[in-house]
């Protein structure tokens, strides 16, 4: 019985919860933090976000019930801060009648400290919004209570922007969309530079030079890469089948939400034929330079190093902080377009065929005519940073399957 009390009052340090709920929505919403930066600053962050939601007049604090602390402690997953799977989170969060779960983090970075978070839906385990993270000095309070109200406002005052449109197919019921069809983002057409660009750093490999201008139209690209539901949806196999025409390899990670992957190029053009005839639509894979305009942030491109950010670990699930497998699609924080996985995850097939760039300016280019390896993008939980850049190139022969390797759709505008 000691034991026990010993690991509930450790469990109650390293990761506290404040209970809200919101009078006029009725909505309740749980506060989990935790402190990356080793200074023990978890319990005033919890603090000061639940205070700052207070503030809004909509939401109500509830106690901290050693029942939610007990379940926790017994998950696995919650014993380590950093990679939590949202998944466990809604699990926890139905058991105990939460409808949100904010998950805050604070970071290190330099002599500074940040806070991010995101906020959860319990029901359907996907991410709601994200945050930014935000700086704060180490030992300034007042600097860290100002950091959380800029977290809360973007989190809870903004819930419903995006910076994308998101679409189901060309119609707008997501009732009407076949299991198979993925919620899509518009992309408005520009010019960009593609390739090795100056946030890339002494990352580059030289196949991403020279950087050259590309002109893109308008086009619809998938909010999440293609799942594991919506492949049995269209095609009719499990990923356990699939692993075995890998011959008989692991799996690493299996659910409706997980990424779909042990899938080759010419299985993916199967799938895009099947579900183009059960919905009347066009969807195909992405070229490569669609696919690296709308990982760079489209039209509102912040010039990021990685979709969505300079701090991988809150937009990527890479070697770091993977644990080894594949997560649930929509679990890191989006790009400027409020697209998930771009960097990450899982690599991503795209159309061409894979060549050197000429350097020259193009408009919708597709790529070599002919070559041995198809392009894919975005690096993957196996693979480290550099991997994950929104430049980086990676070529792959068209019958090729593995653990890491994916896809994302685009339907024409």
């Amino acid at each position: 019985m000691k034991k026990y009390w010993i690991l509930l009052f450790v469990a109650f340090m390293l990761f506290p919860f404040s209970f809200l709920c919101a009078q006029q929505a009725n909505e309740k919403v749980a506060i989990y933090t935790t402190d990356e930066s080793g200074m023990g600053y978890a319990g005033f962050v919890g603090d000061f976000l639940t205070n700052a939601i207070v503030k809004q007049g909509r939401y109500e604090a509830y106690e901290r019930t050693s029942a939610f602390l007990a379940e926790l402690n017994k998950e696995q997953a919650f014993q380590r801060t950093g990679a939590v799977d949202d998944s466990q989170i809604s699990s926890l969060g139905k058991m105990f009648g939460v409808q949100l779960v904010c998950v805050a983090k604070i970071g290190k970075l330099g002599s500074d400290l940040y806070i991010s978070a995101r906020l959860v839906n319990v029901e359907t385990s996907r991410l709601n919004t994200s945050s930014r993270p935000v700086r704060f000095g180490a030992d300034d309070l007042e600097e860290m209570e100002s950091a959380c109200l800029e977290v809360v406002k973007s989190l809870f005052m903004d819930r419903d922007y995006q910076a994308g449109t998101p679409v189901s197919g060309n119609s707008s019921s997501s009732s009407r969309r076949h299991p198979g069809e993925p919620e899509m983002v518009f992309v408005q057409g520009g010019t960009f530079l593609m390739g090795c660009t100056a946030e890339q750093g002494g990352d580059c490999g030289s196949d991403e030079s020279p950087n050259h201008l590309i002109t893109v139209s308008d086009f619809y690209i998938g909010k999440y890469e293609v799942t594991q539901e919506q492949w049995e949806a269209v095609m009719g196999t499990s990923i356990s089948q699939q692993r075995d025409k890998a011959g008989g390899r692991s799996l690493y990670g299996v659910g409706a939400n997980y990424p779909m992957y042990y899938v080759n190029w010419d299985e993916v053009q199967e799938f895009i034929s099947r579900l183009n005839a059960l919905t009347g639509k066009q969807y195909r894979l992405p070229t490569e330079a669609e696919w690296e305009y709308a990982a760079r942030g489209g039209n509102q491109s912040r010039g990021y190093k990685y979709s969505g950010g300079n701090f991988i670990e809150q937009v990527a699930w890479f070697t770091d902080n993977s644990g080894g497998t594949t997560h649930p699609v929509g679990t890191k924080s989006p790009n400027e377009l409020g697209i998930y996985d771009m960097s990450g995850n899982v690599w991503e097939w795209c159309y061409d065929w894979y060549g050197s760039y000429s350097g020259t300016q193009q408009t919708n280019p597709m790529g070599s005519s002919s070559a041995s390896n198809r392009v894919s993008r975005g690096g993957s939980w196996y693979d480290n940073a550099s991997y994950c850049r929104v430049s980086n190139r990676n070529n792959i022969a068209p019958t090729y399957r593995d653990n890491d390797l994916g896809f994302r759709l685009v339907l024409s505008h």
